[in-house]
C-alpha cells in the first residue's frame, strides 16, 4: 500500500495534503470537491442546452412536429417559430452568464481556500521557527527560514492545492462528458478514449521526472538567489571597500538567469499540452478520414459521425489540457513536501508560540548555577564545566576571560537559550522549571555588542513588539532619562517618533547601547545582562556608557556583566575569570587590576 502511494501521484499528494490539513480543513476540502463536481456539472449542462438550442434553429418545423418541443412552444402560448427561437436564444445566453458568474463565485471560494492552507502553514512554520533549538539558529540559513515560512506554503497553495482542485473539477468534466457521449454513441467514445487516453498518458510520462526536478532547481536557485542578494545589502559596505561589488552583481545575476531559465521550462510544460493535444485529435480526425477513403465509406452518417467526433474531441481537449498542466504543476511542486512535512497538524498546537508566560518564577534572593556542564553538538570539548557560582540580588557581577572561555555560552543558559545538559539553574534555590522560561526571560534585559534595532521609530524599539499606538510614552520618556539618551533625542526631527533605520543605520555605537539599555529599563527588566556591551566603542564613548550602567546601581538591578575592558567592571561586587569552560578566580576589581599591572 505505501509503495503504491509512492508511485501514485494524485494518492501521494491528497495524503500529504490530508496529513498537513487540520480536521476543519479536510471537512472543508471535502465541501470543495462537491462544489468542483456542481461546477463541472454545470459545464457538461451548459453544452448539452446547446445541442437542443442549435437543433431548432437549423430545423424550425421540428417546433411543429416534435412533441416535445410542440408542447413547451403551446404551454407558453408563442405566437411565432421565430420568437420562440429568439426565446430560447436569449434563453440560452442567459443561462450561460448565470452559469458563469456562479463558477467565477465558486472558483473565489476555492482559491480563496487554497490561500487560507497557505497562511496556515506559514503560521505553523513561523512558530516552529521560534521552538527551533537556538544552537541551530545561529548555525542555520536565514534565507532559508525566510522561504520556509513565507514563500514555501504559498508554492503549496498554488503548486499543490489550486491544480489538485483544477485536477478534480477536470476529471469530473470528462467523466460526465463521457457519459454524455456513451448515450449518443458508444463507438465514439471508444474512438475518443483510444486515441486521447494514451497520448496523455504518453505525455506524462515523458515529462513527469523533468518537471519534478525543474520544481527542485527552482527552489534551490530562487534560495541561492536570494542568499547572495542579503549578502549583498547586508555587506554594501564591505562590498565597497574591498572592491566587490562586480562579485556579488555576477553571483546574483547568474543564480537570476538560472532561475528564469528554470521558471521559463517550467512555463513551456504548461504551454506544450494544448498544442501537444491539438495536434492528437487531428491526427485522429485525418486517421479516420484516411480509413474511410481506403475502405469507401465516406457517406452522409460518416460525414455526421466526424463532426460529432471533432465537436466532442475539441470540448474535451481543454479538459484534458487542463489534467495533464495541473499533473505536471502537482509534480514539479513535491519539493514543498519536504520541506512542509515536519510541521503536520498533529503537531500544531505543540508549535503554537504564546508569550504570555504561565508562571513567573519568585525572584527575591538570588540566582545559582549548580555544577552546570555543557557541550555543543559536534565538540569534544565541554563549553561549560562543572560551573557554580551565585548572584545574590541587587548585586553586580563580572565574567571576564578570553573568546571561547564559555563566558557567553554560560549567559545563554541564564536566558534559557540553551538548556544545561547537567546540573541545575536556581532561582532563590528553586530550579527553574519549563513552565516558568517565559516568565523567567521577561524579567532579562540582554544588552550585547551586536544589539537588534528595528527599522522603525525610537519609541518602538524601546518598547519593542508593541505597535505605535500600543506605546506608553511617560514610560518611553522615563527610561530615555535614565539610559542619558535626552540630549540625543531633542535633536531628532521627531523626537521618539523619529524612525532610525535599519539595525540603527542612523546612530552611533554608544547611542545603541543606550537604546538597548532603554528597553531593557521599559520592559521592567530586573535582571540585566551585558555582554561585550562597550568593546566595540572608542574610549570616551565606553565612559559615556558605563555612566549610564552606574546611574542603574541606584535601581537595584542585578547586573550580570561580561567586558574585556576591565574598567567597565569597576561597580562590580566580584569578578569571575573563566578559562576552558572553567571558573578558575574570583576576584574584586582592585586584585583584577593589581594583577594585570603585575603581568
Amino acid at each position: 500500500m505505501k509503495n503504491w502511494l509512492s508511485k501514485n501521484l494524485v494518492a501521494y499528494t491528497l495524503r500529504e495534503m490530508f496529513l498537513l490539513f487540520s480536521p476543519a480543513q479536510r471537512r472543508k476540502s471535502i465541501r470543495m470537491i462537491f462544489l468542483t463536481l456542481f461546477i463541472a456539472a454545470m459545464d457538461v449542462f451548459g453544452l448539452a442546452s446547446v445541442i437542443p438550442v442549435v437543433y431548432i434553429a437549423a430545423n424550425p418545423e421540428k417546433i411543429q412536429t416534435n412533441p416535445y418541443i410542440h408542447s413547451v412552444y403551446t404551454y407558453f402560448g408563442f405566437s411565432s417559430p421565430q420568437i420562440f427561437v429568439l426565446v430560447v436564444f436569449t434563453s440560452l445566453v442567459g443561462l450561460f452568464i448565470l452559469k458563469n458568474l456562479l463558477a467565477v463565485r465558486l472558483n473565489y471560494i476555492q482559491l480563496k481556500f487554497s490561500y487560507e492552507i497557505s497562511y496556515d502553514l506559514s503560521v505553523r512554520k513561523f512558530n516552529q521557527f521560534y521552538k527551533t533549538d537556538f544552537t541551530e539558529i545561529v548555525s542555520g540559513n536565514s534565507t532559508l527560514y525566510a522561504s520556509n515560512i513565507a514563500t514555501i506554503p504559498t508554492d503549496l497553495s498554488t503548486g499543490i492545492v489550486v491544480p489538485m482542485q483544477n485536477l478534480l473539477s477536470e476529471m469530473m468534466v470528462v467523466l460526465l462528458m463521457i457519459t454524455l457521449i456513451s448515450i449518443v454513441d458508444i463507438k465514439l467514445l471508444i474512438l475518443l478514449s483510444v486515441i486521447l487516453i494514451p497520448s496523455t498518458s504518453f505525455f506524462y510520462r515523458a515529462v513527469r521526472n523533468r518537471s519534478m526536478a525543474l520544481g527542485k532547481e527552482k527552489n534551490a536557485e530562487r534560495n541561492r538567489m536570494y542568499q547572495y542578494l542579503y549578502q549583498s545589502i547586508h555587506g554594501y559596505v564591505d562590498a565597497l571597500l574591498l572592491n566587490k561589488v562586480r562579485f556579488y552583481l555576477d553571483k546574483f545575476f547568474e543564480r537570476q538567469k538560472k532561475l528564469n531559465t528554470s521558471y521559463a521550462s517550467l512555463a513551456l510544460l504548461d504551454n506544450i499540452p494544448n498544442r501537444y493535444i491539438e495536434v492528437v485529435a487531428l491526427l485522429g480526425i485525418f486517421i479516420i478520414f484516411i480509413y474511410s477513403l481506403i475502405t469507401h465509406t465516406i457517406d452522409q452518417q460518416f460525414l455526421s459521425f466526424l463532426t460529432i467526433f471533432a465537436a466532442a474531441a475539441f470540448r474535451l481537449l481543454p479538459s484534458f489540457n487542463r489534467i495533464i498542466v495541473a499533473i505536471v504543476k502537482i509534480k514539479s511542486s513535491q519539493y514543498v513536501f519536504d520541506i512542509m512535512r515536519d510541521v503536520p497538524y498533529s503537531q500544531a498546537k505543540e508549535l503554537l508560540a504564546d508569550d504570555r508566560p504561565t508562571e513567573i518564577p519568585s525572584f527575591n534572593k538570588s540566582i545559582r548555577m549548580k555544577e552546570v556542564n555543557y557541550a555543543y553538538k559536534g565538540s569534544n570539548q565541554k563549553a561549560l564545566n562543572n560551573i557554580s557560582f551565585e548572584v545574590k540580588k541587587g548585586e553586580i557581577v563580572g565574567f571576564i576571560g578570553t573568546s571561547g572561555s564559555g563566558k557567553t555560552t554560560l549567559f545563554n543558559i541564564i536566558l534559557r537559550l540553551i538548556q544545561e545538559q547537567s546540573g541545575e539553574l536556581l532561582v532563590d534555590d528553586v530550579p527553574l522549571k519549563k513552565n516558568e522560561v517565559s516568565g523567567w526571560r521577561q524579567m532579562i534585559g540582554y544588552v550585547r555588542q551586536d544589539y537588534y534595532l528595528l527599522d522603525a521609530s525610537l519609541s518602538q524599539n524601546i518598547a519593542f513588539g508593541k505597535d505605535e499606538h500600543e506605546i506608553d510614552e511617560k514610560k518611553v520618556w522615563e527610561c530615555i532619562e535614565k539610559a542619558s539618551l535626552s540630549s540625543f533625542v531633542s535633536t531628532l526631527p521627531n523626537g521618539i517618533h523619529t524612525g532610525i533605520g535599519e539595525k540603527g543605520g542612523k546612530l552611533s555605537g554608544g547611542q545603541k547601547q543606550r537604546i538597548a539599555i532603554a528597553r531593557a529599563l521599559y520592559h521592567n527588566s530586573e535582571i540585566i545582562l551585558f555582554d561585550e556591551a562597550t568593546s566595540a566603542l572608542d574610549n570616551e564613548t565606553e565612559n559615556e556608557i558605563i555612566e549610564t550602567i552606574n546611574n542603574l546601581f541606584a535601581q537595584k538591578k542585578t547586573m550580570l556583566m561580561i567586558a574585556h575592558r576591565y574598567t567597565t567592571l569597576k561597580k562590580c561586587d566580584r569578578i569571575y575569570e573563566m578559562k576552558n569552560g572553567e571558573i578558575i578566580k574570583v576576584l574584586q576589581y582592585n586584585d583584577l587590576i593589581r594583577e594585570r599591572i603585575q603581568i
